[in-house]
């Protein structure tokens, strides 16, 4: 129940920063450069530390992320 009680706070959690960033008007490329800056430095970092294999695999969501961007 635990992991279900994680999924759900950060559904919640998410929800309200996307409301804090709606409130001051940043743009969505802004957000999607960004979380894209991010996961190329996490991909980098796991690369260099390839004992840390704990299963979370993000391509999927940084290959979407990098067309969505490309839209801008």
């Amino acid at each position: 129940m635990s992991r279900l009680s994680e999924i759900i706070e950060n559904h919640n959690n998410l929800d309200s920063l996307i409301s804090i960033l709606k409130h001051y008007g940043v743009n969505a490329q802004f957000v999607a450069a960004s979380v894209i800056e991010q996961f190329d430095i996490m991909a980098g970092e796991e690369s260099e530390n390839k004992e840390n294999d704990n299963g979370n695999d993000n391509s999927d969501l940084l290959d979407d992320l990098k067309q969505y961007y490309a839209r801008f």
